[in-house]
């Protein structure tokens, strides 16, 4: 990787900078290298260096700073280091233990299961048992969060603003202790459209609380689709290996939209992939710790044959990767002719899943505005367009001219994903 790749797994420009910075101090000792395996020593505002390795495979790494961002700057920096040729290769025998025991730890090979009838059963029985005590958990917590939005509707939401990290805290604290995480962290999102605050967060906190109470009333009456929808809202989740048993669906697909999260301890990439013989997007999701960066679970901006398996719910299907026989450039895709045509199509998936944030969007023949913050179809009507580099490339590529496009609609903002000449086949530009 070159210095501009390694600056790329950083989570924000402040790490980035940072990185940069630590990068041109002198004072790095250990530094050192296998094919496998990166490490230095970084000096820190303590008396002892800071430890930093990173595994050269898929570029997770591991410090012992006290940052939580992943990666933090000082794994970012030797990486720098490493890429300007600056960390000699060492023998095997010359590996620190810390870094060797790291390397094991990340690639320790599970003992062998006991597959006995017996042992079968004694798994079932204490997953049963687990299952159980789980939903006894997230009763309680839905029951908690009741309870709080009726003190909340009470006080009423202009106080909101004031509240302290500790009153936040306390909630969300709640519901990771009833293991429901969708709970926490759709509280999360309510506390950051409180905090991001404009003349629209009080609307915008007014449609959160209605989410969290939609989902709480449903939590137990919710059947069907409706009920796969709202177990996975309150963040119960079906195991990978279930939905690749199950069958798939085959087309062929066209990997068009993506957008890359830093959820802490975690980084996500989801891929909005539209099937051509489905007429219909569904969404891949990888997830990736310890500071590496999460590959799309499908060829960005390729159109690939293959078949794809579902999870349970409602479209956009969340799905996972099954078996991939072929490869190509990306062939044209319909696409609306209007926004008010494009944004009507919301409607069943909004009546399906009313807590969905983002929706892909597209609409044919449109110019970007003399201001840049809409994109304007044939009809002169307006979407709202982020003023990002993806738009920036957009421009470059289609010079001014009309053009398909297709990105993540929010309710507030459009964030481009992907354009194309009218009627021909799209360019992934983000």
């Amino acid at each position: 990787m070159d210095a501009q790749a390694v600056l790329e797994l950083a989570p924000d420009g402040q790490v980035a900078s940072g990185a940069t910075r630590l990068a041109g101090v002198a004072g790095w000792t250990g530094l050192g290298r296998t094919p496998a395996v990166l490490w230095g020593l970084c000096p820190g505002s303590g008396k002892n260096p800071y430890r930093v390795c990173v595994d050269l495979g898929d570029r997770a790494s591991r410090c012992s700073c006290p940052s939580r961002k992943f990666p933090c700057k000082h794994a970012v920096a030797v990486q720098l280091l490493h890429a300007r040729g600056e960390v000699a290769v060492a023998a095997e025998e010359a590996v620190p233990d810390w870094v060797s025991d790291w390397v094991s730890k990340r690639h320790a090979v599970a003992a062998p299961v006991d597959a006995s009838p017996e042992a079968e059963e004694r798994r079932a029985r204490a997953k049963e048992k687990t299952a159980l005590k789980r939903e006894e958990a997230v009763r309680g917590g839905v029951a908690a969060l009741r309870d709080w939005l009726s003190d909340l509707a009470g006080s009423g939401i202009a106080g909101l603003p004031g509240r302290d990290a500790a009153w936040w805290h306390s909630i969300t604290a709640r519901m990771v202790d009833a293991k429901a995480p969708g709970l926490a962290a759709a509280v999360g999102e309510l506390r950051e459209v409180v905090a991001a605050g404009g003349p629209q967060w009080a609307v915008d906190a007014a449609d959160r609380l209605g989410g969290l109470h939609l989902l709480a009333r449903l939590s137990e009456t919710a059947e069907g689709p409706l009920g796969d929808v709202v177990r996975a809202r309150l963040g119960f989740t079906v195991p990978e290996e279930q939905v690749r048993a199950a069958p798939g669906w085959s087309d062929r697909w066209v990997a068009l939209l993506r957008l890359e999260t830093d959820d802490g301890p975690f980084r996500t990439v989801r891929q909005w992939v539209w099937g051509r013989d489905r007429a219909e997007w569904v969404v891949g999701v990888k997830h990736l710790g310890g500071g590496g960066k999460p590959v799309p679970p499908l060829p960005h901006g390729a159109e690939v044959t293959g078949t794809l398996h579902p999870y349970p719910g409602v479209p956009p299907h969340r799905v996972v990767v099954g078996e991939l026989v072929g490869e190509r450039r990306a062939q044209a895709i319909p696409v609306a002719s209007t926004w008010r045509e494009a944004v009507a199509g919301l409607e069943p998936a909004l009546r399906a899943d009313p807590w969905q944030r983002l929706h892909p969007l597209g609409c044919g023949a449109v110019r970007a505005s003399g201001d840049l913050r809409f994109l304007v179809d044939a009809g002169r009507r307006g979407l709202p367009v982020r003023g990002d580099a993806a738009l920036d490339r957009a421009l470059a590529v289609t010079g001014g001219e009309p053009f398909d496009a297709w990105g993540l609609w929010d309710g507030h903002g459009l964030r481009l994903g992907a354009v194309a000449e009218p009627g021909g086949a799209p360019e992934v530009v983000a």
